[in-house]
């Protein structure tokens, strides 16, 4: 199973069904499909297109699923068959309305001491035959902890399914910018009934406001950037690590013998005027308050390829800083990429 360092022992079954969703997008020749998988994260060399149609494939988050690397063959057989009943039952898009909300004591901030309210999105599409909707939400779905050897989507597949019946129609998720954002401060236990606990309650504060509303949405766009990452070994000689630390000290000793440097892909989305931006890597809450909007523009995580936490340049210390193999310089870097490119869409 993926997620947990100090995890042991294989996955003895399944608790709820891990679950793969498809949005098929097409405009004229173009065609586009965002894959959802509940996973920690794509595997790496997921194929970028089924035939004529591009990919923009992203995990949850979970971290109680296989490894991603060890069922890539399956989730590719998984991904065609998707897409093939999603291109079968595609109509023509009406309208997207998207909606903006706020919850508090499902998740919270890692490193803040006051409480704070998470805010959340959720865009409706409506098509001649049906509806669905997009959830984004910044939260790391991590009720489940390492003793856990069950498969699970976690708090956000609980979420995802009471929303499905509150709306009647399905509600994919996309995974935000969570990187210092998890259920660490408000879970009870690490058990079952307390992910339902906390999506009852995150339920209860269900109450969307209605932000916009784009009629017939046009002009299809998808953009892909290769982005550099520089990486380096970082010294812990002198930090006094608590216990929340230790899994972060065991993966930066896991990557001694790391890269200098690699190349991952951002995806740039267009449904006019509606932009989204899918990127592999575990980007702290503030880097989504960075970016200039002349347009809605929502930033999915864990897109494309197995990355890790992108910290800010101020956060010397802690398990996200241990956690993360890349320079000081790489959220300033990808900020300056992706509100670049977000100016020429």
């Amino acid at each position: 199973m993926a997620g947990y360092v100090q995890r042991n022992g294989i996955s003895t079954g399944y608790h709820d069904p891990l679950k793969i969703f498809c949005i098929y997008l097409c405009e004229d020749e173009k065609e586009v499909a965002i894959l959802v998988f509940d996973l920690l994260t794509i595997p790496e060399n997921f194929p970028r297109k089924i035939e004529n149609t591009e990919l923009i494939p992203v995990a949850t988050h979970t971290h109680s699923g296989p490894k991603p690397d060890l069922v890539r063959d399956i989730l590719e057989s998984y991904a065609e068959k998707a897409l093939l009943g999603a291109k079968q039952s595609a109509s023509d898009l009406i309208k997207v309305t998207v909606r903006r909300f706020a919850v508090s004591d499902v998740c919270d901030f890692r490193d803040k001491p006051e409480s704070s309210a998470i805010p959340a999105r959720l865009i409706e599409f409506e098509t001649v035959e049906r509806l669905f909707s997009i959830l984004l939400f910044p939260c790391h779905p991590t009720v489940l902890g390492p003793e856990n050897l069950l498969y699970s989507s976690d708090l956000i597949g609980s979420i995802r399914e009471k929303l499905r019946a509150t709306l009647n129609h399905p509600v994919v998720f996309l995974n935000s910018c969570c990187g210092n954002i998890s259920t660490h401060r408000t879970r009870r236990d690490r058990s079952f009934s307390e992910v339902e606990r906390l999506s009852d309650l995150f339920l209860d504060q269900f109450s969307p406001v209605t932000v916009c509303q784009i009629l017939k949405p046009e002009g299809l766009l998808i953009v892909e950037r290769e982005f550099e990452v520089r990486f380096v070994q970082k010294n812990i000689n002198e930090l006094m690590l608590d216990e929340r630390d230790l899994p972060g000290a065991l993966l930066l000793k896991k990557r001694i013998n790391s890269p200098k440097n690699s190349r991952v892909r951002i995806s740039f989305l267009k449904m006019n005027p509606l932009k989204f931006v899918f990127v592999p890597f575990e980007l702290f809450f503030e880097f989504s308050r960075l970016i200039p909007l002349d347009a809605p523009v929502f930033i999915a995580c864990y897109a494309n390829s197995p990355a890790s936490y992108v910290v800010p340049k101020s956060v010397k210390s802690g398990y996200e800083w241990l956690a993360s193999p890349y320079s000081d310089d790489t959220e300033m870097n990808l900020l300056a990429l992706v509100s670049d490119e977000l100016k020429k869409l």
